[in-house]
Parts: C-alpha cells; structure tokens; sequence
C-alpha cells in the first residue's frame, strides 16, 4: 500500500490529499470517510467541495439552479492555459463553447434536442444487430487463442465501432477516434503534464479540423447519421448550430459514446473472475432478466462517471458547511453508488440487488447521460454475446495485476489480461 492510501487510513481527513494520483486509483476508502466524517469536505489544496453522499449527491445533481454544469473556465486546462505554445495551438481550432454537459436549461434541453432523436427507442432497436455482428467479430479475432487483453480486444472496440458508425466514420478511421477520446480524457483528468497537455491541444485540433470537413459533406450530402442530425437541424424554426457549438456536441458524444462503456464492461469481466457465485447464477440462467440486473450492478459497483463537476450560483449551507457563491464542486457519483444507507453491504458485488435501478453511475435530472440508454443496449448486447460463445473467465497467470487510471472525473481499468474457454 502506498504512503498516500495508508495516510487516508491513519491520518485526519483534512491531511489527505482526495486529488493524488493514488487516491484518485483508490477512492473507496476516501469515500467511505468521506460519507462518515465531512459530506461536504472542501479539499485544501484545489478548494473544490466533495459531496460525497447518495441523497445530497442526487439532491445536487436535480437542483441545476443551485449547481450550475456552466463551468468556469478554470475546470479546463486546455481552455484556461497560459502557456503561450499551448494557447497557439487552441488558436488553431474553435472556442469550446457550453452545450449539452457544461450548459443549463433553457440552452441546455435546445442542444439536447438536436439529438434525442438519434438515442430514441427506435433507433437504438435499429442499432442492435449491428452491436451484436461487431461483438461477434471481436470475439472472432482472439476466441483461438483462449486468451486476450479484454479492454484492448473487445471493451474499448466495441463502443468505439459503434459511435463511430453512428458520428458517420469510415471504419478505417476508427483508430483516430481512439485518438481523441484518450485527449478529452487526459484533459479531464487533471494529471497530464506540459508535453500531455501539448499533444492533448494537438489531437484536440486534428479532432476539430477532420469533423469540420466531414461536417461540411453533411451539409452538402445528409445520410443517416448523427452527424448530419447536428449540423442540419432546425429546431422550432430555430438556425442550425455553428460551427463550435456542433464540435462541442460532438466531443461529448465521442466521449460519452465509449469511454465509460468500455470501462465499465473490463471491470464487468473482473468482477466475475472475483466473484464465482455471481457467476454461477448468470451462467445457470443467461436470461435478459439476470444480464440486465448484471449491467446494472457492474454500473453501480464501477461508476465510470466518478465525479462531475458542479458550480454554485449561489453563497449556500449544506450540512452546516458554507460554500460561497461560484465554488466548484464534486457530484461524487461512485461514492453515492457506495452509500451503505442506500444500497446495504455496498462492496458486495451482487446482481440480486432490489434496488440496482436506482444507482446514478449516468447521473441524475436534466444531465442525466444522453447516451445511457446507448450504453445499456451496448452492454447487454456485448455481455450476452460473450456468455453465449466464452466461459470461464480468469486472469491470465504471469499477468499483471489490475490496476486503474488515475482520473478526477472517470474512474476505469487500465487493462485486463484474462483467460478463458471456448464454450461448448
């Protein structure tokens, strides 16, 4: 163990450091103090205020008056540089702009509803065999070997295919959506360096310019895709977004679009290897029913989402604690997912739960995910697909252990090396 996580076991709550690269790799321990000790623990070092529990963080997260998602500026490193290198290369592209995730309503539900339609039951249903033929080839390429680096080989494939399909990409173009998402992530993650940042502007540039043209073709020539949705609707009469607003969307959706469901399903893989009787009654029935509840435990017990950011627009007391006007601060999703008051023996995994809908792993109220319903349909798919041709799952001997990202925001594996057979 770490100086750092033995520091959060032994030392008072106001000495540990909740941002440290192992807190952020470890946070369990952190959360469960957090919850017992300071529900709303304003950090030292950043001044961010962590609210840690499952009401307040849901309570906070529907209250968008009081806890604005229109961050300020300082929340983003590539946007808030005063690196003169830096701040050229940002000068290249377009503004980032407040749309889906960093707006309110009434702006907020406007850009949403560029896109609703794309996430509606319908076409979602019309996404299924195409989810379920790429799970297929996926499995395909390493089912021979017995083994494979499941975040590389399927978790990370699998949803970037399908977001891909659906932003209009080629598939050849797949790798540079990789790319991309891996530099909103560093930027979000507040643990880049100069030279990540650097080439974190540059991809953010490459990612803006490929889009713009592409955008453009739409324009000219829609097909049936999000793309041409975005850059040519009118809503309620209204002109269609500019240019940086569009790129804005589509840098959420890409994000949003895979990460998280890549995350959640390796650690969804993990977890059966560590917990055999949960594996048993899926593999006694692999019914919608059990993979369904199975989705919805894994989402709970990883959260992906871990924190978001929230910005007071107003001075405000919560458990006796003041926090002044324009404060930043943590909706700390996986530590209310973690709430022994809501969900009894919280670090048991345990798709049995009575209550497994309730967990917040997309959030609450008007920012609750677009893409959940996205993400579920991917993840029940997935999973189904591979109960039916896999078993056994393990990892892999001589591997690596696990280990997980150091994120402020996002909370996921950085691989997962396992073994496995060939179902009968």
């Amino acid at each position: 163990m770490s100086e750092e996580l033995q520091k959060i076991a032994t030392c008072p709550i106001h000495q540990i450091n909740p941002m440290h690269p192992e807190v952020l790799k470890s946070p369990w321990l952190m959360n469960e103090r957090l919850r017992k000790e300071a529900p709303v623990f304003q950090d030292p070092n950043s001044g961010i205020f962590f609210v840690s529990r499952y009401e307040d963080v849901v309570e906070m997260a529907k209250d968008y008056e009081t806890f604005s998602s229109r961050m300020l500026s300082s929340s983003r490193p590539l946007y808030s540089s005063e690196d003169e290198e830096l701040l050229a290369i940002m000068r290249e592209g377009y503004e980032n702009v407040p749309t889906m995730l960093t707006e309110d309503p009434p702006l907020q539900l406007r850009y949403r509803k560029f896109v609703n339609s794309a996430f509606s039951p319908k076409n979602l249903r019309a996404l299924e065999p195409f989810i379920e033929a790429v799970s297929n080839e996926l499995i395909d390429n390493f089912i021979d070997r017995g083994s494979c680096e499941f975040l590389d080989e399927f978790g990370i494939p699998l949803p970037i295919r399908v977001i891909s399909s659906q932003l209009g990409a080629p598939e050849e173009d797949i790798p540079l959506f990789r790319k991309w998402t891996e530099a909103f992530v560093g930027n979000l993650s507040g643990q880049l360096d100069r030279e990540g940042l650097l080439n974190a502007a540059r991809n953010v540039i490459e990612f803006q310019k490929y889009f713009v043209e592409r955008m453009d073709e739409r324009r000219e020539k829609p097909e049936e895709d999000i793309l041409s949705q975005i850059v040519n609707a009118s809503i309620d009469g209204e002109k269609p977004l500019e240019n940086a607003e569009s790129l804005s969307m589509l840098s959420q959706i890409l994000v949003a679009g895979n990460e998280t469901t890549a995350a959640s399903m390796t650690e969804g893989i993990w977890l059966l290897t560590k917990n055999p009787e949960q594996y048993e009654l899926i593999k006694r029935d692999p019914s919608p029913e059990i993979i369904s509840n199975f989705v919805e435990e894994v989402l709970r017990y990883s959260s992906p989402s871990s924190n978001m950011f929230r910005r007071a627009t107003k001075d405000v007391e919560m458990h006796g604690i003041k926090i002044p006007k324009d404060s930043i601060l943590f909706a700390r999703f996986a530590s209310a997912n973690q709430d022994g008051e809501k969900f009894p023996d919280p670090y048991k995994f345990d798709i049995t739960r009575e209550n497994l809908k309730d967990q917040v792993a997309f959030g609450k109220g008007v920012h609750h995910c677009l893409g959940a319903a996205l993400s579920r349909r991917e993840m029940n798919i997935g999973f189904r697909v591979i109960f039916e041709r896999l078993e056994n799952f393990r990892l892999s001997e001589g591997a690596p252990p696990p280990e997980f990202s150091a994120n402020a925001l996002l909370h996921g594996l950085t691989g997962l090396q396992i073994d496995f057979d060939r179902k009968a």
